[in-house]
């Protein structure tokens, strides 16, 4: 993209270590790249648009995995319904409840917004 063509190489190259670290300064100790360096290059439109695309393609990455696995963590909840041990049971029971609910919550949330914006078309 020509997001790329615009940044050097030293930039393209700090990203990656600026989404793995927890905070600015560690990414750039990470990276052998100074922090005034990175904090002049944030304020470049390029560069923090090329680092958001980059963090988002992390997330979304991320999210396709949590979607994966989501049928494999609730058939381990369900199984924990059924165990031994009464805390165990109560804990499993207590989290299907709260997904559940959050789950219609947001539901009910959609569909609300999906009437507000027919509304807001007509």
């Amino acid at each position: 993209m020509a997001d790329n063509e615009e940044l050097s190489a030293r930039q393209l190259r700090v990203i990656p270590y600026l989404l793995g670290a927890p905070s600015v300064e560690e990414g750039c100790k990470l990276a052998r790249v100074s922090k005034a360096a990175v904090y002049e290059w944030l304020k470049e439109e390029t560069f923090r648009h090329q680092l958001k695309r980059q963090r988002d393609a992390v997330i979304e990455r991320a999210l396709d995995s949590l979607k994966a696995n989501i049928n494999k963590a609730t058939e381990t909840l369900v199984k924990l319904l059924d165990s031994d041990k009464q805390a165990i049971r109560a804990r499993a029971a207590e989290d299907i409840i709260e997904f559940t609910q959050k789950a219609l919550e947001h539901e009910e949330l959609e569909r609300r917004i999906q009437a507000l914006e027919a509304k807001v078309a007509q």
